[in-house]
């Protein structure tokens, strides 16, 4: 049976060219009242919600249907292989730190099924769908559509499952299966003579970096496995992949800027497309940077990285605002119904951290904070069950988590980037620490040749103090980096109840001195309650403002709030309908807030007026729609003074 124990010995994928180095999941003990009771839910609810309801699709049919070779067919998306992979990931990252025997047993049924289905086809190729009801047309070849049926992008997140599978348990079951399929492929894509295949759906190429990383490491897997195991061929595929987008000599374009096939990837200026594509592409692009160290590819992740963060992002950090191919709207096309795709913010959420790997710096880490905190937490109902694939900052009332879909490819996002909140809390250099995330937790890591255990304790996002008792294994010299959130005024920083001297640096406040066993850091953040202003490009929210207080953004649900238009409570459907909440803030709004810890397992609630002195209560908006299926407004009318001043590298700002 695999324990724990055998998990701690496994280290996260890590590149040669990271400047900043990532923790493993096991290595971090959360304990604290915000996230501890989400990803318990996490674990008991939503990890069997997500199988169970894959099993009542037919997912796992596929898979018995193509190993017993007499036929069948297809239940659900042609998708569906890669969303059970994908969920593999996530439970994998769960198993790691979360030891489950029952859920640990239930993946590895799964994987025996999986690895019957590819055994029963001979030559390491599997793709239920494309084996069920389309045989003779793989890779979308002799009249296929690769974008449909996802051969590529499916197997992708079988190798990406079956890294972390085998980081987590010790395990070769499901990795023997990825690097056969992987072989496979190495075989026949890539430069002529090979083919032209690309994926028409991204995420294999990072996960074929993460497989070659792993194959560097470990090379004796060859021999355990009993199979060709070459790291160099892994990564000749990845670079073919990104480099061959817009090459489409023998093989029919995928549809152009939809999946960024438009031209090539190191030519691409402006985020473009299915955002979900895009996202996971530039992770990939990052990744293959953090891989060879080729600054072209850095320069490239960094422009597209700006452009979706300082012109296309909401203010959520959902990205993806047009309804129609669920792609990116043109530079500053932000409405309050944008489409906003919760695997689209965790999209960008991966992209970020691997910028972050990259740079060490902040601004990487303020944005997937934003993205944990609103879009990914609002991804799913606190109860563990129901998901949004949307997430508009508006709605009339039609818009409710679902109990499931016919495209359930949220919630696999969900349980892949939640288990991974773990790893992006602390990381090092070969200089010092970084605290990232302001989180009630506990780990260990080598900084040099000396141990050093890190531990925080904190109400955040509820409460700006934060506590960090730093113990090195011996008195040491090295800085530790605690970042700056990008909203935060004002804070104060002690160490042992002195005030120091730090220096800022890529938005982290730089504590260099020597510190011993026992050494207390207290960091208090300003989380005053403000108002938000978007560029005034975006004509979408001309006049309006939104409330934040610390990452969380705040919205109003009707439960809470009687609709008044000119002081007038509205009684009629026709009134209520067209009002829909359209409150006016006054100039300069008082704000209360009270902690309820009744409200689901505690929050902050924020109250005030509206400017004919009505009162407005604001929710956090992650927990939306989780009490009533009413209407819900985040941005509100507010009348602030025009300024001038050069918007640089901004989208949104603090009203003063």
């Amino acid at each position: 049976m695999t324990t724990k124990a055998t998990q701690m010995n496994k280290k996260p994928t890590t590149y040669k060219y990271q400047s900043v180095y990532n923790i493993p999941v096991q290595s971090v003990r959360i304990q604290d009242t915000f996230w501890e009771p989400k990803l318990k839910v996490l674990r008991e609810v939503t990890a069997y919600d997500v199988l169970n309801k894959f099993e009542n699709d037919g997912a796992m049919r596929n898979f018995e249907f193509v190993a017993e070779e007499e036929g069948g067919f297809h239940s659900g998306e042609p998708w569906f292989d890669g969303l059970i992979y994908e969920t593999i990931r996530g439970i994998s990252d769960i198993l790691a730190a979360n030891y489950d025997e029952q859920l640990d047993q239930r993946v590895d049924d799964i994987i025996a099924l999986i690895a019957r289905a590819q055994a029963a086809g001979g030559d390491g190729y599997l793709n239920t769908y494309t084996q069920l009801d389309r045989p003779g047309q793989r890779w979308g070849e002799n009249g296929g559509f690769l974008r449909w049926q996802h051969d590529v992008y499916n197997a992708g997140c079988l190798v990406e499952a079956a890294v972390h599978h085998y980081k987590a348990t010790g395990k070769t079951s499901l990795l023997q299966v990825a690097a056969q399929f992987s072989n496979h492929m190495s075989g026949i894509m890539g430069p002529p003579p090979k083919r032209n295949i690309v994926p028409a759906h991204s995420l294999p190429e990072e996960a074929m970096l993460k497989l070659y990383q792993l194959a560097l490491d470990e090379p004796e897997l060859a021999t355990v496995m009993n199979i060709p195991f070459e790291a160099s061929d892994y990564l000749e595929l990845a670079t073919f992949w990104i480099h061959n987008r817009g090459n489409h000599e023998g093989r029919y374009s995928h549809a152009g800027e939809y999946a960024q096939d438009h031209k090539p990837v190191l030519e691409q200026e402006e985020a473009v497309g299915h955002a979900v594509r895009a996202t996971l592409l530039y992770t990939g692009l990052t990744a293959l940077y953090l891989t060879t160290g080729e600054e072209r590819y850095l320069e490239t992740a960094r422009k597209l990285w700006d452009n979706i963060s300082y012109q296309k992002s909401h203010i959520t950090g959902g990205v993806g605002a047009v309804h129609h191919d669920e792609k990116f709207g043109a530079n500053y096309e932000l409405p309050d119904n944008g489409y906003l795709e919760t695997c689209a913010g965790a999209g960008m959420g991966f992209f970020s951290w691997n910028l972050f790997l990259a740079t060490g710096e902040s601004r990487y880490i303020d944005k997937l904070e934003t993205i944990l905190y609103n879009i990914v937490l609002a991804g799913r109902s606190l109860d563990g069950h129901k998901y949004f694939y949307e997430n508009p900052l508006v709605s009339r009332g039609s818009h409710n988590r679902w109990e499931w879909h016919g495209c359930p490819c949220c919630p696999p996002m969900i349980i892949k980037i939640l288990p991974e909140l773990a790893s992006y809390i602390y990381a090092y250099d070969k200089q010092g620490a970084y605290v990232n995330l302001y989180i009630g937790s506990e780990s260990e890591f080598m900084i040099g040749d000396v141990q050093v255990t890190l531990k925080q304790e904190t109400n955040y996002p509820w409460a700006g103090s934060v506590g960090i008792t730093v113990s090195p294994e011996r008195e040491s010299a090295f800085p530790i980096r605690l970042r700056i959130p990008e909203w935060c005024e004002s804070y104060t920083i002690l160490v042992n109840d002195q005030a120091v001297s730090f220096e800022l640096e890529n938005g982290y406040a730089v504590l260099n001195q020597v510190w011993s066993a026992g050494d207390q850091i207290q960091l208090d953040l300003d989380l005053s309650v403000h108002l938000v202003e978007v560029h005034p490009n975006v004509t979408t929210h001309a006049d309006k403002a939104a409330i934040r207080r610390g990452p969380v953004l705040y919205c109003l649900e009707s439960m809470d709030n009687e609709r008044f238009v000119n002081g007038t409570l509205q009684y009629t459907r026709e009134a209520l309908n067209e009002n829909h909440m359209d409150r006016k803030l006054p100039q300069e709004p008082e704000f209360e807030t009270e902690y309820d810890a009744g409200f689901f397992d505690g929050a902050v609630i924020i109250r005030t007026t509206d400017e004919a002195g009505q009162p407005i209560t604001a929710v956090p908006y992650p927990y939306w729609n989780n009490r009533s299926r009413g209407t819900m407004v985040l941005w509100l009318q507010h009348d602030h003074p025009v300024r001038q001043e050069v918007w640089e590298n901004q989208l949104y700002r603090r009203i003063k």
